[in-house]
């Protein structure tokens, strides 16, 4: 077990705390998001914000490297915070990724962010699913693994993939697909309906924009 992981609870779900936050997270907020038992580590800044961090990770330039938990520093600027964090704690128990204090910053930073979890759903076959969550702490992108997935939507969504990939809609959505081949970050996967329980399985990790 790398000197990361053996800090760290290994529970399913991993909380990263990211720096592009309002407010410090509380945890009763989190006990209604389900994720009180959640992993915590914070990314950088996200410092600030997670409530009960386990571990830092990052390269102190949105938060400083605290003295009270385990600290690793980022040393090279080729990675990104994320990608450094991921990296380190690859070889965990957890199969459920959660991200609060990542989106509503730099959009340059979001799409490489989304490019990161990509990669980590490739390389990393268990884990099942990723989700960033918006400034007021509701589910706004659900990133899954390949695979078939029974989908809980309601109201508008959009299927994008950052691979090409064969995709089977149904259930309850307005727009149902068999075998379409959906290219990368096309447009035929956008503005359906859920109503329910949707039914999808993708050949390549798939994103579910919700708001």
């Amino acid at each position: 077990m790398s000197g990361w992981l053996s800090s760290l609870p290994q529970t399913a779900q991993l909380l990263l705390v990211g720096p592009v936050m309002q407010k410090q997270l509380t945890a009763v907020e989190l006990a209604a998001l389900d994720l009180a038992g959640a992993t915590q580590v914070a990314v950088d800044g996200g410092i600030n914000y997670a409530p009960a961090p386990h571990l830092w990770a990052g390269d102190g330039d949105s938060g400083a490297m605290p003295k009270n938990i385990p600290a690793y520093f980022k040393e090279s600027q080729d990675l990104t915070d994320l990608r450094f964090c991921l990296g380190g704690l690859r070889d965990g128990a957890w199969t459920q990724l959660h991200l609060i204090g990542f989106l509503g910053a730099r959009r340059d930073h979001e799409l490489a962010n989304l490019g990161e979890i990509e990669t980590e759903l490739k390389q990393r076959p268990k884990m099942r699913e990723a989700v960033f969550y918006d400034d007021a702490l509701q589910p706004a992108l659900r990133f899954f693994q390949s695979g078939t997935h029974t989908v809980t939507l309601h109201g508008a969504f959009s299927l994008l993939v950052f691979s090409e990939a064969v995709i089977n809609l149904s259930g309850a959505c307005e727009y149902p697909a068999s075998a379409l081949v959906l290219p990368p970050l096309s447009g035929q996967g956008i503005s359906n309906v859920g109503n329910g329980d949707i039914n999808i399985h993708s050949t390549q990790p798939f994103l579910v924009i919700l708001r």
